[in-house]
Parts: structure tokens; sequence; C-alpha cells
């Protein structure tokens, strides 16, 4: 008795194969492309072909199939900035999966099966290799596991959000917004700005359980490290600095443009964390995105003081290679997007070291002089 298959070649066709019953099954997880594999645009599982009209797995080709032939209907979301669609979690919410399924592109007049078009036909830029097994197979477990913790970081991320709004709630009746012209109205808003920051950075971290399982002196040093980092990513979500200021409607600040000509190193400071901003918000990345990239400053190897190194450089490798997997599928246009993240990364990294620098400097001419 024979069994039908489906099976993409390596032009991107999906054929029909045929099986006897003496042969062994094609192993579906089995990498036969050294690039590594076509990932679904729906929730980032292995893509079994190219299906109304894009790359997809055979769980998201089957649910858009059913839910239009059927006509079904689903109860919207609850959550207000809808759900994270991966493997792991794409049978939880089926508004927010099928609402992926057209944003990505899916159409039922969209080639069921059949040649990809040449507009479509994946580049190696597109191929992302998913963890492997010892005999060439996709790590299922490690799979699963790497997407819990994207999962897990994202929640937090949300999470200590919500913290940040609760703490900046205290400042909604200020009558009065803060322009940043004075040295003393720069350490006004220093000190009104960074224990939000504190607090946002605490809380996210402490929802991550590879950082809780950190020695307590390790954690001190890494949320002290990249808090200004952090201060960044949190301004180029909420803050509005495309006018050539950085204004926070939220916290009642104004840092205005060339400051640090007036105020020295607190000016210099928020001018450095205002072009790193405009530089992020360019980028366009998602929630997903920016909570990777909180993470990955987070878990740096080489900041001074911690412990675990080795851990956190797996941490790291991780991480990076999740952010990398989530850009595939965000920014399929743009392969850019990723080096263009690494780059603005070491430029927050660049402004923590040269504020600690000017700080010691200062403190070493005060002690001179």
């Amino acid at each position: 008795m024979a069994h039908g298959l489906e099976q993409l070649n390596d032009d991107c066709t999906v054929v029909a194969v045929t099986r006897t019953n003496n042969r062994q099954p094609a192993n579906p997880h089995k990498v036969k492309n050294p690039d590594g594999h076509i990932l679904c645009k729906i929730c980032g599982d292995k893509a079994s072909g190219y299906h109304y009209g894009v790359f997809s797995c055979e769980g998201c080709k089957g649910f858009f199939r059913r839910t239009v032939r059927q006509n079904m209907v689903y109860k919207p979301c609850e959550n207000p900035n809808g759900c994270l669609i991966m493997r792991i979690s794409r049978n939880r919410c089926q508004y927010c999966r099928m609402k992926k399924c057209i944003t990505a592109g899916m159409s039922h007049e969209g080639v069921r099966l059949g040649r990809c078009p040449k507009k479509d036909k994946p580049s190696k830029t597109k191929f992302f290799k998913l963890p492997q097994t010892s005999h060439g197979s996709v790590d299922v477990d490690k799979q699963i596991k790497s997407e819990q913790m994207v999962l897990t970081i994202h929640d937090a991320f949300k999470a200590a959000f919500r913290s940040f709004e609760i703490y900046c709630a205290r400042f909604s009746s200020c009558q009065n917004t803060t322009t940043v012209t004075t040295e003393s109205a720069a350490k006004a808003v220093y000190s009104r700005y960074l224990p939000g920051i504190v607090l946002f950075q605490t809380a996210f971290a402490r929802e991550i359980p590879h950082f809780t399982q950190m020695t307590l002196a390790s954690q001190r040093h890494l949320i002290k490290a990249s808090i200004l980092e952090t201060a960044v990513i949190h301004g180029s979500l909420n803050a509005d600095v495309s006018n050539g200021e950085w204004i926070d409607n939220k916290l009642q600040f104004v840092v205005p443009q060339h400051c640090d000509l007036e105020i020295g190193i607190l000016g210099q400071l928020f001018q450095d964390m205002y072009k790193a901003a405009k530089k992020l918000q360019k980028l366009e990345l998602n929630d997903v995105e920016h909570s990777l990239l909180a993470a990955m400053l987070l878990f740096c190897s080489d900041r001074p003081g911690v412990e675990n190194k080795y851990t956190l450089e797996r941490m790291e490798h991780e991480l990076c290679l999740s952010m990398k997997c989530q850009m595939l599928l965000s920014h399929a246009d743009d392969s850019l997007v990723f080096p263009k993240t690494i780059e603005v990364m070491t430029d927050l990294r660049s402004i923590t070291t040269k504020f600690l620098d000017e700080m010691l400097n200062a403190q070493v001419e005060v002690e001179d002089t």
C-alpha cells in the first residue's frame, strides 16, 4: 500500500512523492539543505512548503485551511498587544494565530501546493539552522526550550513595563515639564528617571529563571552595568526623539538638542542616549525584539565583577540565535537589521563606559584641586 507525501525540493517546488511499506519513512525533521531550514512565517517552525502564498509548516497550513473552509470566527484576543505566536504557543490563541496568518500574506486564493514564485524564492540569508541532534535531525527538545525562553523574556518585559507605568503615574499630576537647560535641571531629571529604570530592570531580570539562578553579587553587577543601556531602549519606546529633542510625556521632561554644550557630563550623557534611541527607533523592532535586546544587554558575560561567565556566554549565544530567528521572520526583506541591531548594542555599551570614565575623571579632578 502506498502513502502520499509532500516534499520540498531544492528549487522550492512542492511535489507529491510516494513511499511503500517496505521502505523507511523520510524523517520530516531531517536537515537536507546545509544552509538550514526555511521557517514558517507564522510560528517559526520548520516550513514544509509554500502554502496559500507563504512558506508555512503543516500545522499552520492546516489551521488556515480549516478556518477558511469552515468560515470560523474566533473570539477576539483579550490581550491588547496580541499574543506571541511560536511553535509552542500557536494553539493558545486562535484569534492571534489567524491574524498572523493574514499578516504574513496567507490567502485562500494563494496556491496551496506548487512552484514558489521567483520573487518569493528564499535566498541563503533567509535560511535558519534550527538546533540539531547528532543524527542531523531537528532537536525538538532544544527548540522548545529556546522558544520557552523567548516567551518568558517577552512576558517579563511586559510585566516590567507595567511596573514602570505605575511608577510614572506619580508624575502625571505635574503641572510643569522640566526642560534640561541647567545642571540642576539635569540632576532633577536624572534622579527622576533613574529610579524608574532601576525598578524596570529589576522587575524584568527577576522574572527570568536564568538570572535568578546566578549569585546575588552577579545579579547586582549585571543590573547596575546595564541600567543606562536599558534606559535607551525604554526611551526609544516611550519618548519622542523625532525632532532633535528627547520628549518624555510620562515623566514630564524635555532634553533639548545640544544641551551637552551647557551642562557638562549629564548633558553629554543625555545627548548620547538621544542619538542611540533615535538610531534604535529607525530599526522598527517589535516588542519581542526589544525584550530580547534588553536581555542580551543584561546577560553580557564581560561585565566586571560577574561570576559564572560560562553560563552567561551560553545565554548570550542562545539569545543571539533567538534574536536572529525573530528578525528573519519579522524583517524578511531587510537582511541588515540584525547587524544594525548589534551595532546599536555596541553603541549602548559604549555609553555606559564613556559615562563611567567621565564620572571617574571628574572625581579625580575634584580630588586634585
